[in-house]
């Protein structure tokens, strides 16, 4: 949030989307022209009256004016304040969010490219009718658990396409240089958005390719292609509706490099391809016309950047600056030791009251000693003047209190909103992990002859650790990634700091027993949020899925357990999404959270607030429905806070329908 005092005649400007503030306007103009009209009575009635007096009249009422000026300023900067503010978070969170999400594809391209089976069927010049099939249904498996491509296409070098996820996709051959690039590049994949022929029924398509390789009479040649499709329409617009669930009139788009739109929540006035606004050096929200609009590179994701891309947003003036009535009323004081409270405003009331009431006794002093009587009612007057100023500065101070309460509110709520989303979307990715890694046929085939009562060779164990080594150098949020047999016995792990678990039972007996009966690929099992010996005893999940046997996928042969880096991984959720104020003092004051439904915390970015500690958080935060977004005052060793929380409602199928229920609540606290 930053701080923005608007020129007089953007002041003009705002004032009119401001009720409250042209009726203070209103008010203090009524009792500036009284006060001009009072003393020019005075002056024409009072010939004998003190000059020096007058002059302090005067002086006073320019006090008086500076004194309005400034809490106008005041109070239409604060309101620009909580209008930008929202405008920027939502701009840097579609853009934010998306770079997320794909920075995820690029690990998925490349280990793809890689898997045994898609290599093994590249690889060959013939392929049979039952091979085929194979590869489409490993496909469809692929898809049904990373659920955001709509499409999945292998390419032969001279750009054959010999399998596809989308059979009513008519492609047989391309001719698009996507297919040369990415034979020839050295690059860990590439991604473009544009219309390729690889999907011709659509106008564009954002896709990610890497060149699949394999060992042909010992040397490692280029065999093909694969091309993943993701689902880029239907991301944008669930990432639309997250991020404008309570605020209709907010037009949030992506843009192009060259300020096009590529996707909009609002395709009647801003559709695909329209020139929205030239991106580079937006500074702060800018006004257009009736609106304010605002464009914002993302901050990246662990050095991705992505496409170079643009969130952006643009709102009429009118919605910008309306009340959000979704903010429930607080009725909060702000404390007189908090950064947040109007000293400097409540001196200049208290001293242009002070000044009026030293003219006012003054006056009475003179007019008694020269007898110049009839001025006293003009001294009553001004009495009353200052009476009416003083409550009406008083009131007007309030309102500005009001005005920072609120904007607090919207910020912690949002990123509450954000935090728990960011969760969601990367939990959704580890729970497809899992199940997918699970598949693999290297692993399928060592496990069921183990099943079989084979001993498993040291060549054999560590082959499996060098592919779960690969897989983890490429999907970093994991510390290891365990395999296990049918009796829960640790038969390989990815991290060689870790060997020595080979050959002992995986500590969460309950967890495997679950994973070992679990029936259907689509399914997996996460432990509690509890400390393990798998993450040096602290706080974290670990991620299952079963090992089908080769030969029948009804039985299980064993397990795959994946142990998530949480205290890392969680805690850059949390910062990543945290509101950021002006004042320091707030920044320092300000900390998030995610807790469980006993308000155990989960992470936190609070020293006071240790992982496993209980917070004694308002049962309406603790009860409330998924996907409630709200703000409570919470009070802490006496320290008041605004917090905002969101309940996890999940991502796609993710705790939606699949099985796994695990409500998390995000939290966000600024100290007022």
């Amino acid at each position: 949030m930053f701080n923005q005092h608007p020129s007089s005649s953007a002041l003009h400007e705002y004032i009119q989307y401001l009720p409250e503030v042209k009726k203070y306007l209103a008010e203090l103009q009524h009792q500036d022209l009284w006060w001009t009209t009072v003393a020019m009575v005075g002056k024409i009635n009072n010939e004998n009256m003190d000059s020096q007096l007058l002059d302090s009249i005067v002086d006073t009422q320019k006090e008086f004016q500076s004194l309005r000026d400034r809490m106008i300023e005041e109070l239409v900067g604060r309101y620009l304040n909580q209008a930008s503010s929202e405008v920027i978070l939502k701009a840097q969170a579609v853009i934010d969010i998306l770079i997320r999400n794909l920075f995820e594809r690029t690990a998925d391209v490349g280990f793809l490219a890689t898997d045994d089976d898609l290599v093994e069927f590249m690889a060959k010049s013939q392929v049979s009718d039952a091979e085929r099939e194979f590869i489409y249904r490993r496909i469809v498996e692929y898809v049904a658990k990373y659920s955001v491509y709509d499409d999945v296409l292998l390419v032969a070098p001279d750009g054959e396409v010999k399998a596809k996820l989308d059979l009513n996709n008519p492609v047989t051959h391309s001719h698009d240089p996507l297919i040369r690039e990415a034979l020839a590049t050295e690059e860990d994949y590439l991604e473009v958005y544009r219309h390729s022929d690889l999907f011709p029924n659509k106008p564009t398509s954002l896709i990610y390719a890497k060149k699949i390789q394999a060992q042909l009479h010992g040397q490692l040649r280029t065999v093909g292609v694969l091309c993943l499709s993701f689902n880029f329409e239907d991301e944008l617009q669930r990432l639309f509706r997250t991020l404008n669930a309570d605020n209709d009139g907010y037009a949030i788009m992506l843009l192009d490099d060259h300020g096009r739109t590529l996707a909009s929540n609002d395709l009647q006035h801003h559709a695909i391809g329209k020139q929205q606004v030239k991106p580079q050096g937006f500074k702060r929200p800018e006004r257009q016309g009736a609106n304010m609009h605002f464009a914002t590179k993302t901050n990246g994701y662990q050095g991705f950047y992505g496409l170079p891309w643009f969130g952006y947003v643009t709102v009429p003036n009118q919605i910008a600056f309306s009340d959000k009535s979704s903010l429930k009323e607080m009725h909060v004081t702000i404390p007189k030791d908090s950064p947040l409270y109007l000293g400097a405003l409540e001196e200049m009331n208290l001293k242009v009251s002070t000044l009026l009431l030293i003219v006012i006794l003054n006056g009475k002093i003179i007019s008694l000693k020269r007898d110049v009587k009839a001025f006293l009612p003009v001294l009553d007057n001004f009495q009353t003047i200052s009476i009416d100023i003083q409550a009406i500065f008083a009131r007007f101070i309030h309102h500005i209190h009001n005005v920072l309460v609120k904007t607090i509110q919207g910020k912690v709520a949002f990123s509450a909103t954000l935090a728990v989303e960011v969760m969601d979307r990367n939990l959704y990715e580890r729970a497809n992990d899992c199940r997918w890694w699970a598949l693999n046929s290297t692993f399928r085939q060592l496990l069921s002859q183990h099943h079989q009562g084979r001993e498993l060779s040291a060549a054999q164990t560590q082959k499996l650790c060098d592919i779960l080594s690969y897989i983890n150098k490429l999907y970093t949020v994991y510390t290891n990634i365990l395999l296990y047999d049918s009796r829960g016995k640790i038969l390989a792990v990815s991290s060689p700091a870790q060997s020595e678990l080979i050959g002992t039972v995986i500590p969460s007996p309950k967890d495997a027993s679950r994973c070992l009966g679990i029936t259907d690929t689509q399914k997996y099992a996460v432990s509690e949020f509890d400390k393990t010996e798998l993450y040096d005893g602290d706080y974290t999940y670990v991620y299952h899925a079963a090992v089908k046997d080769w030969e029948n996928e009804q039985r299980n042969v064993g397990g795959i357990a994946l142990v998530f880096d949480s205290a890392p991984e969680f805690d850059a959720m949390l910062r990543d999404t945290q509101p950021k104020y002006i004042n320091a003092a707030l920044n320092e004051a300000t900390f998030s959270a995610f807790v469980d439904r006993n308000g155990k915390v989960i992470a936190s970015t609070s020293p006071h607030f240790a992982k496993g500690a209980l917070l004694n958080l308002p049962a309406e935060v603790l009860q409330a429905a998924n996907g409630k977004n709200d703000t409570v005052y919470w009070e802490d060793n006496g320290q008041p806070y605004l917090v905002g929380y969101k309940v996890s409602e999940g991502y796609r199928e993710y705790k939606n329908g699949d099985g796994y229920s695990n409500d998390v609540i995000a939290l966000v606290f600024t100290g007022i």
